[in-house]
């Protein structure tokens, strides 16, 4: 009698307990639905990694919350690597083109910046006292104006501009990397597919990017059908690369993306980053020695628009294109992301009823 009852008010906790799962996983299908219904999907992508990963670190530093104090600290090490690999290309570069500093103690600098330990990963890696003086007097030497006009010498990133000034700050026991610091840290290589959400109002962005992913395009590309907007990057100064990361590699990897069966909906944010670095490669490598149809001369306006015109040639789908030349650092690129979102999703609700 009693192992009945038992039994009895076993199959009954039991079956309370299946209905409460039951429950559970009903209301999570519900809110699951509910967010995908509010959820726009955003494509990033392109074949320079330093331009897509500032558009990402942007957009999650102005509208998601930005990074943790151990985040921050996680870039260190590859912004100390930067101060040194460029220190010790510049001095190379200075031998390479056979000029010496004018000062003998920027001579000696020169030493320091070679020898000096390189392992930034090391726990006990830190930078010896004399380095910062080494970096920052030979960066204001009158040499290095000499060298950047040389023949044989080919710009550094925008990057060095920014950190070489500020070299006591970046390599202090206390350093931790601001937000402008991170925009314009070294991007440590990798492959594969990320995703971030951010707010936009009632909606939220889910934005995808794409890193790596150069091969066999037509096997992965379908997974992305349902994005409402595409943000292509490409490096203007990347004109002269040979191989699969140079500027016609990016117009093929464009062309195969914009008129792609899956995108007949999408809009396509196309960002020529690099603006500044571009107008100083032009004056030394003419754009008519890789492109030798254009032949409209240095001028890098000219030049930036005949390398938009031809990005625009390959939209034979006809989707809406919002161009932008710009450098990657500019705050307003994210701004036009959220507006280009939202004119899409209400040109495709207009379609949807036929208004369009």
């Amino acid at each position: 009698m009693v192992s009945g009852i038992l039994a009895s008010w076993e199959e009954w906790l039991a079956a309370k307990r299946a209905k409460a799962r039951s429950d559970e996983i009903d209301r999570q299908i519900e809110e699951d639905a509910k967010f995908f219904k509010r959820t726009r999907n955003v494509l990033l992508m392109g074949l320079n990694d330093p331009d897509t990963s500032a558009i990402l670190r942007q957009m999650k530093i102005i509208h998601n919350h930005g990074y943790s104090h151990e985040e921050l600290l996680d870039f260190r090490p590859s912004i100390w690597r930067y101060l040194i690999e460029t220190s010790r290309r510049i001095v190379q570069d200075l031998r390479n083109s056979g000029l010496e500093p004018t000062t003998h103690t920027n001579k000696a600098n020169c030493e320091r910046i070679l020898n000096h330990p390189t392992d930034t990963n090391h726990p006990e890696f830190f930078f010896r006292p004399e380095f910062a003086d080494a970096v920052q007097e030979l960066w204001t030497d009158d040499i290095i104006p000499v060298l950047f006009k040389s023949p044989a010498y080919f710009p550094l990133a925008d990057n060095a501009a920014y950190f070489f000034p500020d070299v006591h700050r970046l390599t202090s026991k206390e350093y931790i990397p601001s937000s402008d610091d991170i925009l314009r840290a070294p991007v440590t290589p990798h492959r594969g597919t990320t995703e971030t959400c951010f707010p936009m109002g009632q909606l939220s962005i889910r934005l995808c990017h794409v890193v790596g992913q150069r091969s066999e395009r037509k096997k992965w590309i379908h997974v992305f059908e349902h994005v409402t907007s595409i943000i292509f990057c490409t490096s203007l100064p990347d004109y002269d690369r040979r191989g699969e990361y140079g500027e016609g590699q990016s117009l093929v990897l464009f062309d195969s993306v914009i008129n792609s069966r899956w995108f007949l909906r999408t809009s396509i944010i196309l960002f020529l980053c690099g603006i500044e670095e571009f107008k100083i490669k032009l004056s030394k490598v003419p754009l008519e020695d890789y492109f030798p149809e254009y032949t409209g001369g240095t001028d890098a306006n000219k030049v930036a628009k005949y390398i938009l015109w031809r990005f625009m040639q390959a939209n034979r789908a006809r989707l809406n294109v919002y161009p932008h030349i710009t450098d990657v650092f500019d705050t307003s690129n994210i701004r036009l992301v959220f507006v280009t979102v939202k004119e899409t999703i209400l040109r495709n609700a207009l379609k949807g009823s036929g208004i369009l």
